[in-house]
């Protein structure tokens, strides 16, 4: 019989790739491929915006419907750390959270982890893939939002970039603490000359490429894992 993982996650983990109009298409079973080949079964939760927050919730559903599974990924982090730009641009001035706070952010993983544990599922962790904060920037203003006001209030633009990185290396030194199993793919999508191809036009989600070499890696670490 085949083993279970789950994968909990945003639209990274549907493999989510936006068209030259910015609409989205999931490319999921085309990555998946490397997959076949392994005695798993993957069941893949991840929701498109999802935030930790609701990671928390499907879990708890699959739980309480008996989940039985050897792993499950939890790989969050890219919606927690973003913001409501249409409310900064709208008042630079003011102090603005992103969607979920950090320290809010590592209890609720914290909590999950613990959930999974209780019912003898391995619990497995997972950095974020880099963003082109660059990218991202023209993609949150191309409907109007004011990029000067965007600006004024970041201080720069690469401060996207270092807030979303904040996230993933919370994850990482929680990873350590909680002595999980860590996915690092940020140091491999950051080791790669070739990254700017795997990054999509939004500047958050990945090309084809960047999804071929996501998923490879996830299968080169779960094959080692299985075969260890």
């Amino acid at each position: 019989m085949s083993e279970k993982i789950y994968i909990y996650g945003d639209s990274i983990m549907k493999a989510t790739v936006p068209d030259d109009e910015f609409h989205y298409h999931f490319h999921l079973n085309q990555v998946m491929q490397p997959y076949e080949k392994l005695p798993v079964e993957i069941v893949n939760r991840a929701k498109m915006g999802a935030t930790v927050t609701k990671g928390q919730s499907l879990l708890e559903h699959d739980l309480e419907r008996g989940m039985e599974a050897r792993y499950a990924l939890l790989a969050f982090g890219g919606n927690d750390c973003d913001f409501d730009w249409s409310a900064v641009a709208a008042s630079p001035q003011q102090e603005h959270q992103p969607h979920t706070e950090l320290p809010h952010f590592l209890e609720t993983l914290t909590s999950m982890i613990g959930r999974l544990k209780e019912r003898g599922v391995q619990p497995v962790l997972m950095t974020l893939p880099p963003i082109d904060a660059g990218k991202y920037l023209n993609f949150i203003c191309r409907d109007g939002l004011s990029r000067e006001k965007i600006l004024s209030w970041l201080g720069d633009c690469q401060m996207i970039y270092r807030f979303q990185e904040m996230y993933s290396d919370a994850v990482g030194h929680l990873a350590e603490r909680l002595k999980l199993p860590l996915l690092d793919v940020r140091s491999a999508f950051l080791g790669d000359h070739n990254f700017w191809r795997m990054n999509a036009a939004d500047g958050i989600h990945l090309t084809d490429e960047g999804y071929q070499f996501l998923f490879g890696h996830l299968a080169g670490s779960l094959t080692a894992k299985l075969e260890g």
